[in-house]
């Protein structure tokens, strides 16, 4: 029984170092030195490695989650204000809302390998969770939330922006996020000389709550469908939907 207890405690310990091996890691990937290791090994543990626990001292991230999605808002939110000056409240409210979504701060996550450090369930290991968007996306929040209470709001400020700001600049490029129908209009007069073409499919529904579905054309090919619940809407949609696929290399015509 001794002999038992004393390979177990050998295993925590030698689990306890690599552990903490693993911290020091990340903390050089990030730049950020922790005073309190445990905030950082908090916001690593997804609560699949919570529920397949023997015990029930261990936290999983999700609260620290919360806290860095609100950090992460009012950082973002901040940044874009004084950035942007002469751009309107709904253009920096379309940017902001691209910045947090969890397609960008999963690829930011990746850039620092998050996914390697985090703690999960061998359930969902197995099924791909280290390499998946959500998780990835959640956890990162959750590590803003835990470096915003060790560090204080102006180092958390600076870790974030170190890591989004080139992404910050990228989605502004991407200006179909405010003008989707003119944006393609530039591109369509400059490659083909035309414009884009509109066309009403479908209109649906009674006069109070219409519905639009209109098709896209150019160079005399349908490209892409939009709904909405006015013409302007629709077409804007569709406008989106192909810039979308022209701004990841996905759309030739």
């Amino acid at each position: 029984m001794n002999i038992n207890k004393k390979k177990q405690e050998q295993a925590d310990a030698d689990s306890s170092k690599v552990r903490l091996k693993q911290l020091s890691l990340i903390q050089s990937l990030i730049h950020v030195k922790f005073k309190d290791k445990n905030l950082l090994n908090r916001a690593l543990i997804h609560r699949s490695y919570v529920n397949e626990s023997s015990t029930g001292k261990i936290k999983d991230n999700e609260r620290l989650e919360y806290l860095g999605d609100s950090v992460l808002g009012l950082i973002v939110n901040e940044y874009l204000f004084k950035r942007f000056e002469d751009y309107p409240e709904g253009d920096l409210a379309k940017i902001k809302s691209a910045v947090v979504s969890e397609p960008t701060l999963a690829k930011v996550a990746r850039d620092i390998k998050l996914g390697n450090y985090l703690l999960m369930g061998k359930g969902e290991e197995l099924s791909g969770g280290r390499d998946r968007s959500s998780i990835l996306a959640n956890s990162f929040e959750a590590l803003i939330g835990a470096v915003y209470l060790d560090q204080g709001l102006k180092e958390c400020r600076n870790f974030i922006l170190s890591l989004l700001k080139k992404d910050i600049e990228r989605i502004d490029r991407m200006t179909y996020l405010r003008d989707p129908k003119t944006t393609l209009q530039e591109y369509v007069q400059k490659k083909y000389k035309e414009r884009p073409v509109y066309e009403v499919m479908e209109e649906n529904g009674p006069d109070h709550k219409k519905e639009f579905i209109v098709r896209l054309i150019i160079n005399g090919v349908e490209v892409s469908k939009g709904t909405g619940t006015s013409k302007r809407k629709a077409e804007m949609t569709a406008a989106e939907h192909i810039l979308k696929k022209i701004d990841k290399g996905m759309a030739e015509f």
